[in-house]
């Protein structure tokens, strides 16, 4: 089954002051960058977009992404996050091609 790299995209939808506050505390634990089979979301102090990377095995590019994409939904569902505009890419690791330097 392949490997892909998910990069999901979104905005956070006008989060009230309680939940900015609560965004605000947290970002120390979300500024990572990498991908992992949990998934990790990134944003910064301005609150205005996150990103969601995960790395997670399917057959069907689209069937990954749609699960990206419910992932970070009910990630940001449990804390009560609002947000909106999630849409993903994914990468399919077993497609890339290293190239190496003659010689190297």
């Amino acid at each position: 089954m392949p490997t892909y790299r998910v990069l999901v995209n979104g905005k956070f939808d006008h989060p009230d002051a309680d939940t900015r506050a609560r965004l605000v505390a947290g970002l120390s634990h979300h500024q990572a960058i990498g991908f992992t089979e949990d998934g990790l979301l990134t944003y910064s102090a301005h609150l205005g977009a996150f990103t969601f990377r995960v790395t997670l095995r399917g057959e069907e590019e689209r069937d990954v992404l749609d699960e990206a994409e419910l992932k970070v939904m009910e990630l940001l569902d449990a804390k009560g996050y609002p947000y909106r505009d999630v849409a993903g890419k994914a990468t399919c690791m077993d497609d890339i091609k290293i190239r190496r330097r003659p010689g190297s």
